[in-house]
């Protein structure tokens, strides 16, 4: 019975993770933005034709660092399972432009309407009444570091996917229910071990360590920077009178609609109003400084380099411009701003010695798992472990059992998907690339609890159903992996 259950493991997986992550939605809990470690000089990633942005993968990371630390009741700060993190966020990112790319050749498509009933139907961005509130939305992509273009755009993508899902969907048979509700009341009887890893104690070869960047030195560019001069002119933040205002307003009061396209009153749209107005007033002041730094009658305020992470600047602008060139002036910082090109620095491939310590990270990443690897399967031949007890899959860590040194509520969770998950009696998980636990499955019993069977029979249609159509949907990206080419500009912890 046990080597039976161990065998259909893989076909028995629960995999409720899998589609909370995949529809985990717009639900910020403020994390803030995360720095990748990417070639900021181009996109994460290329998938044939699609381009995975910044916005997407910041978008992508905080949707799945978002359900794990909920999961782990907000435990969720080691550094190097953040870093598993964007490996995964990558990974389903490329998969999603994989059927993006699909779903386009198949005429599939999305238009605005279905992007606003979207955004509509999204409780994180609706007020205490359950509307949709425009202020509530722009602010908590702000707290994100999300621009509404690239979180539009994201959605607009998912919609096109999600209608390419629905051919996923298939009938479901009473046989593959009992099977998967076997797997979910399965409990295993588990030793476990854990082996460490020191990547102080890692010799670095040079040569090694110079042939990976060899391998992957088209990864590791540098930025193109643009050397500037600028002139910033500040908005003046008085107190302006309601009747200049209400006339600003009535000028064009169309300009102020809420997010169903209605106009707002002035009162309102008054603060909106404000910043349109002193900006207006700024404008003359704007242009004639403007002309006086383009005839060198007034000298910039300062010289800086900035890149294309630098949002804020008209980058397409400079893209363009020649050296010496004086851009009109932009809004910038409830102001505008007013810069000069000097000069351009193209991108280019950083030699050995620039790169160096980018790459470090990965060798020492690879080398550690693969160093972990060997240790974890020598330990396997003289494995006794500790016994932690009768675990089901969705069993919380017991901290007399198990110590939170070993192994933390995070850890412990995603260590027992991978055990159940797994078809191996006996065998390991890395956790990262400094600690495994070795595990071996001393028993096994299928406890069904007809009350508990009632109670999940949703959750587990749901999970079937997700199950089927994954299966089925793998089946298609490793075909369309073969069509559309991946290329990745990422330098985390992917092996």
């Amino acid at each position: 019975m046990l080597t039976w259950m161990q065998h259909h493991k893989k076909y028995l997986v629960v995999t409720i993770w899998i589609s909370v992550i995949a529809f985990v939605g717009a639900g910020f809990v403020g994390w803030g933005a995360y720095d990748f470690n990417l070639n900021r000089s181009s996109s994460v990633a290329m998938v044939g034709d699609e381009k995975i942005t910044f916005g997407e993968f910041n978008i992508r990371f905080n949707q799945i660092f978002s359900y794990y630390n909920q999961i782990s009741n907000g435990t969720l700060d080691d550094e190097n399972f953040k870093k598993n993190i964007e490996n995964m966020a990558l990974a389903s990112l490329i998969e999603d432009k994989l059927l993006l790319s699909f779903a386009k050749n198949l005429g599939l498509s999305s238009n605005e309407n279905e992007i606003l009933q979207e955004l509509a139907n999204t409780p994180a961005f609706q007020n205490e009444n359950g509307e949709f509130n425009k202020s509530i939305y722009y602010e908590l992509l702000r707290r994100n570091d999300i621009s509404p273009k690239d979180y539009e755009h994201s959605l607009a993508n998912e919609i096109i996917i999600n209608k390419l899902n629905q051919i996923f969907n298939l009938p479901q048979k009473e046989e593959e229910l009992k099977m998967l509700a076997s797997s979910y009341f399965m409990r295993d009887s588990l030793s476990i071990e854990t082996i460490d890893l020191n990547k102080k104690d890692i010799k670095i070869n040079e040569e090694e360590l110079k042939k990976l960047w060899e391998e992957h030195k088209a990864d590791f560019k540098t930025q193109k920077i643009y050397e500037i001069s600028s002139y910033v002119l500040k908005a003046d933040k008085q107190n302006y009178d309601d009747k200049a205002l209400r006339a600003f307003y009535d000028e064009e009061p169309s300009k102020y609609k809420d997010f169903n396209g209605k106009i707002l009153s002035f009162e309102e749209a008054k603060d909106d109003v404000i910043k349109a107005y002193a900006l207006n007033q700024l404008k003359k002041t704007a242009n004639e400084k403007f002309l006086e730094l383009k005839e060198g009658k007034i000298a910039f305020e300062k010289d800086l380099n900035i890149t294309d992470s630098d949002v804020y600047y008209p980058l397409e602008l400079l893209e363009r411009a020649k050296n010496g060139d004086v851009l009109r002036p932009f809004e910038f910082a409830q102001g505008y701003n007013i810069i000069k090109l000097n000069q351009k620095d193209p991108t280019r491939i950083k030699t050995f010695e620039e790169a160096r310590e980018e790459v470090l990270p990965l060798y020492l990443s690879q080398k550690a798992q693969e160093l972990l690897k060997q240790k974890a399967q020598k330990a396997l031949n003289n494995f006794k472990g500790e016994n932690i007890g009768l675990l089901s899959r969705d069993s919380g860590r017991n901290p007399q059992k198990v110590d939170e040194k070993s192994l933390n509520d995070a850890e412990f969770s995603y260590f027992l998907m991978n055990v159940f998950n797994s078809e191996q009696n006996k065998s390991y998980v890395l956790l990262n690339d400094n600690k495994a636990i070795l595990y071996k499955i001393n028993s096994q019993r299928l406890s069904p609890n007809s009350d508990k069977m009632a109670q999940v029979k949703t959750m587990l249609e749901q999970n079937l159903k997700n199950l089927k159509a994954n299966e089925i949907k793998q089946e298609l990206i490793e075909e369309l992996k073969k069509e559309y080419k991946v290329k990745i500009y990422y330098k985390g912890t992917l092996s």
